[in-house]
């Protein structure tokens, strides 16, 4: 397997970052959460993302938006949106990766910012299915995020 590199070049004493590899989710809807959180100040996202994890609000859908119901309320213009429950909980568990490496580097978690975050494709697994002889691909999803203050 081949060892996965930050792609963003932003480091120094006021940034921290955290990457998850080979997440087993969506790489579509986690392009779709990274693009709801990104800009947002680091405490501000986390909240807004166990809102979503409870049903209280959701994400709006922009790119992938084909048979997406639309959801009461407008958010940025976008009026589709889901919950996206498996998703939302590996990205608080990056949060929560990023916040300890921004206390370990001693930042203040309150000025901290969302500069950079991208998902991208990870390594599909492979497994055969012995009595039935088919293949079964199973995804996986990059994601890496940066904050500063």
């Amino acid at each position: 397997m081949v060892k996965k590199r930050y792609s963003a070049t932003i480091s120094g004493p006021k940034a921290a970052r955290g990457m998850l590899v080979n997440a087993p989710i969506s790489t579509k809807w986690a392009v779709e959460v990274a693009s709801a959180i990104r800009g947002m100040p680091l405490l501000k996202a986390e909240e807004y993302l166990k809102r979503v994890l409870r049903h209280e609000d959701w994400i709006p859908i922009r790119r992938y938006k084909r048979d997406v119901p639309h959801r009461k309320g407008v958010r940025g213009g976008v009026k589709s949106g889901r919950y996206m429950d498996k998703t939302v909980r590996y990205y608080l568990k990056l949060i929560e990766n990023i916040k300890n490496n921004a206390q370990q580097k001693g930042l203040d978690l309150s000025k901290l910012r969302i500069v950079y975050v991208s998902a991208s494709k990870g390594f599909r697994r492979w497994r055969i299915q012995p009595m039935i002889r088919r293949t079964i691909r199973k995804k996986s999803t990059h994601v890496e995020m940066v904050v500063s203050e």
